[in-house]
């Protein structure tokens, strides 16, 4: 049985380079993994999914009800492909609404998208990775970030450690300094936050 991870976001975000991220860490942790690229690369704030999947397994695609995480670079198009999840699957979205650039489009807010998830029997974990990236100042580096804030909360341990994720942002990252940073943030934003959680059940 394969793990199978959804990315989805807008052109521009560096979803490519987080597939890129996940393989390579896959690849360097001995496992064997498949990456598919296949809505709107070519067009900056275009839906872009990419599926990646960890294991022993054949096709590039995630059939729908297979994928076992989404990671959301943005809520809207995390939310147009939850069909390709499992019920009840995670979801750790970055807390950002990008309207499409289409005129008279009204589109729902981050908490109604939130709630819907939720309703529909996902686990949701939000973050402002956006704002947090920027805050160590460089907001392209929200992906990493993102991916850090996933490995923080256990979710890519079926893929590869937080050790190989990190050094694999290094490799594949130009600015690999802050992006490395930004994914150790990422990573600690999401144990501090499953320490709280922890806290409020005892």
């Amino acid at each position: 049985m394969g793990y199978n991870i959804v990315l989805a976001g807008v052109g521009g975000q560096g979803i490519i380079t987080s597939a890129r991220i996940l393989a390579d860490a896959v690849l360097a942790s001995g496992g064997n993994v498949l990456v598919a690229e296949t809505h709107g690369l070519s067009q900056r704030g275009g839906s872009v999914v990419v599926h990646v999947r960890v294991g022993d397994v054949e096709a590039p695609l995630i059939p729908p009800g297979m994928g076992d995480l989404l990671i959301g670079l943005e809520a809207i198009e995390a939310a147009r492909y939850v069909n390709l999840l499992k019920p009840g699957s995670p979801i750790t979205l970055n807390a950002e609404v990008q309207p499409p650039p289409l005129p008279k489009i009204t589109v729902p807010s981050l908490d109604k998208i939130i709630k819907a998830l939720r309703e529909a029997g996902y686990t949701v974990y939000s973050i402002p990775a956006t704002t947090e990236a920027s805050k160590l100042g460089d907001a392209r580096s929200m992906n990493t970030l993102l991916l850090g804030y996933a490995s923080g909360l256990g979710l890519l341990d079926q893929a590869a450690p937080p050790e190989a994720l990190a050094d694999s942002v290094a490799r594949v990252i130009r600015r690999s300094s802050i992006a490395v940073k930004a994914f150790w943030h990422g990573f600690k934003l999401a144990t501090a936050q499953s320490m709280t959680t922890l806290k409020r059940q005892r």
